[in-house]
Order: structure tokens, then C-alpha cells, then sequence
């Protein structure tokens, strides 16, 4: 049985404007009433859901990953990073050409693969029934690259991670000075908050 062999996860940086964790409800959290350490705050933001992503090891708010793996599996493969929310393309090598599956998420829609995103642990692509995956080179450094979106939107965050986040941003904050953020009076605290939502696959 052919297993899955992922080789490497690329994760878009977290860039949208306006910034997804709301800069008001961070400074009210902190006790900040003027606008003097916005630049600082923000960049523990950053910081602080790095760290949170890191230890659970999935998307907080959702952006596109590239996932790139040595070969097709027999039967399902699971996505890594947690909520799933689309699948743009399954391309991969055949014959020193790249060959491009979509299924029922990518624009346009297509059939060539199925999907489910029902779980918040990480969307299953199967292949169409009675049929199998395609043969892919494996003497090629992208085999096959799956291009997707994963994370869930802003509003659809739970709360126990937002709080996670608060809470890394102000020990972030009263340790200021440092880029450490696995410390601070509030780590355990913070750490109970987001376990729950810990993805405990290695990929």
C-alpha cells in the first residue's frame, strides 16, 4: 500500500488589510488607550498567532498553503492545517508534464477528485468512485502539489483561541523586548486555551 509522503508545506503569509484579530479588541484586552505602541501591538499580533499556529499545528485565518507530496496515496488523502475551505487545483507530474486535477471547490468546478470539508482537522480528497488516483513522476522535485485554502474565516474563530491570542499578546507585551513568546505569567493559561484544538498528526 502506497503511503502518504508529503515533502514540504508552504503557508502564505499572514499580509491581509485589515489585519483579521482586531486591533481595538487587543488594545482594550491590553488597557492601551492611546496609539503610541500600535506598531508594537501588532507585531506581537503577528507574533502571537505564529506561536498559536505553531503549537497546534493548523491555520487560524484561513490563506492559501501549497502542499507538495512524493506521490498519490491508494484511497483518501487528508489535509493538513486544519479547516479546510477550498481545493484550488491537484497538479502533478506525468511524463515530465504537469497534469492538473480540480474538484467541486476550485474555480471553475470540476470533477476529477472528491471532497469532503465537513470536519474542522483537515479536508479528505478521494478519488472519483470506482477509480483511482493517476500515476505520478517520482523522479521530479513537485511530484504532486495540492493548492488550497485552509483556516477559518474571522468571524468563524473560536473563542477559546482568540482568548489564546489575547492572552500571548499581553505576556508578548509586559515582556516586551524579547521574541519569546512560550514564556510569560500567562502561558499556561493561554496553552489550556488553544489544546483542544491541537492537530496531533505529524503533517
Amino acid at each position: 500500500m502506497m503511503l502518504l509522503n508529503p515533502l514540504a508545506l508552504g503557508v502564505s503569509t499572514l499580509d491581509a488589510s485589515p489585519f483579521p484579530l482586531s486591533l481595538s479588541l487587543v488594545k482594550d484586552h491590553l488597557a492601551e488607550d492611546t496609539s503610541d505602541n500600535d506598531a508594537l501591538i501588532e507585531t506581537l499580533m503577528r507574533a502571537a498567532i505564529l506561536w498559536a499556529e505553531g503549537s497546534m499545528r493548523r491555520t487560524i485565518y484561513a490563506r492559501s498553503h501549497a502542499w507538495t507530496l512524493a506521490n498519490f496515496p491508494r484511497g483518501a488523502i487528508r489535509l493538513p492545517r486544519g479547516k479546510t475551505q477550498s481545493v484550488e487545483s491537484v497538479a502533478y507530474s506525468s511524463g515530465g508534464q504537469t497534469a492538473t486535477l480540480t474538484g467541486p471547490s476550485s474555480v471553475p468546478a470540476g470533477t476529477d477528485y472528491q471532497e469532503d470539508f465537513t470536519g474542522d482537522d483537515g479536508g479528505v480528497l478521494m478519488p472519483p468512485r470506482g477509480s483511482g488516483w493517476p500515476s505520478a513522476d517520482c523522479d521530479v522535485p513537485a511530484p504532486v502539489t495540492i493548492t488550497f485554502t485552509a483556516g477559518w474565516q474571522a468571524e468563524d474563530v473560536p473563542a477559546d483561541i482568540i482568548h489564546g491570542l489575547l492572552f500571548a499578546i499581553s505576556d508578548g507585551f509586559e515582556n516586551r523586548g524579547t521574541a519569546d513568546m512560550s514564556a510569560g505569567r500567562n502561558c499556561e493559561t493561554r496553552e489550556a486555551l488553544i489544546s483542544p484544538y491541537r492537530l496531533h498528526r505529524w503533517y
